[in-house]
């Protein structure tokens, strides 16, 4: 009968095998057409290809076994297999989903004249356990390729979703590290802010003031008073400060300049005192600092581990 052979076994009994019909495949639509310039680039210099991969050996073997496969087609399949099976099958666009396909049918194809070449030569008599010993060898070599190539693409799809988790907790480790720093360098960054206020208001408004060169000394009184407003200073000595300022130099007397001194002294030990709080807040900065270097270095190692 067509697709049917006769495998006699030791014992002189004859059994009847039907062999799968070789799966149809539409070769002709792989081709490239004519005229295109995919033929243009066939013409000029292959450059020499990457060693490749074992997981890929396999199905690369299959297709090379397909004999009724025209050669140009051959040669786009071959070089498709990498791309196509090498994505996630979760992730593969539209026309790798198609190149898998039919390098699905091709090895299909392969395995079904494997399979009606072992059932043709059951009819030999002689040496036909060798033979077929060696065909189904090779049909368990394209499986296990196929099976491996799968694994070892599941693989590296696991790979890469954890090195995303990883890489999204280093993330908010990092935030955490950046929010510590930015709440506990706060009351250090406030103190340096307002020794600097201070600094500026001794040397240029006080300074005006208490040396006479101020064309308008009330100007440089408004400049002082919201530092003032921070301080603890006496009443009597807020009362005073505002016409003692608007004399001029030669027109104090020694109660004027006392209030100058008092006001220098005070705006002095604000300044002094701030300084030692920055100072106090250094240490635990740096080492907030630190931190923060650390968790952007793990963050840096969690990036660069995707794209390897």
């Amino acid at each position: 009968a067509v697709g049917s052979s006769h495998l006699v076994s030791s014992s002189g009994s004859s059994t009847v095998h039907r062999s799968r019909p070789p799966t149809s495949f539409p070769f002709e639509a792989l081709a490239p057409k004519r005229g295109t310039k995919r033929q243009a680039e066939a013409a000029s210099p292959v450059a020499k290809k990457p060693k490749v991969d074992p997981a890929i050996a396999g199905v690369n073997e299959a297709i090379e076994q397909a004999a009724d496969l025209p050669e140009s087609c051959r040669k786009m399949l071959l070089a498709s297999v990498t791309a196509a099976l090498g994505a996630p099958s979760d992730e593969r666009h539209e026309l790798q989903v198609a190149v898998v396909a039919m390098i699905g049918q091709v090895v299909e194809a392969v395995q079904a004249k494997l399979q009606e070449a072992l059932d043709a030569e059951g009819t030999n008599v002689g040496g036909v356990e060798a033979r077929r010993t060696e065909l189904q060898a090779a049909l368990a070599a394209l499986e296990e390729a196929l099976t491996a190539a799968k694994d070892d693409f599941d693989t590296k799809k696991r790979t890469l979703a954890q090195a995303a988790e990883a890489a999204l907790s280093a993330k908010g480790v990092l935030q955490e590290k950046q929010e510590a720093q930015r709440t506990g360098d706060a009351a250090m960054v406030q103190a340096k802010e307002s020794k600097a206020a201070l600094d500026k208001g001794i040397e240029v408004d006080l300074h005006a003031i208490t040396e006479g060169t101020s064309e308008s000394p009330m100007q440089n009184y408004e400049a002082l008073l919201p530092l003032l407003k921070e301080l603890a200073l006496d009443q009597s000595l807020q009362s005073a400060l505002p016409s003692v300022c608007a004399k001029k130099a030669a027109d104090r007397g020694s109660f004027d300049s006392m209030v100058l001194e008092q006001l220098g002294q005070t705006l002095r030990d604000a300044a002094a005192a701030h300084t030692k709080v920055a100072q106090e807040a250094l240490p635990a900065s740096k080492d907030r600092e630190a931190a923060v270097e650390a968790a952007q270095t793990d963050v840096d190692a969690a990036n660069a581990a995707q794209l390897a």
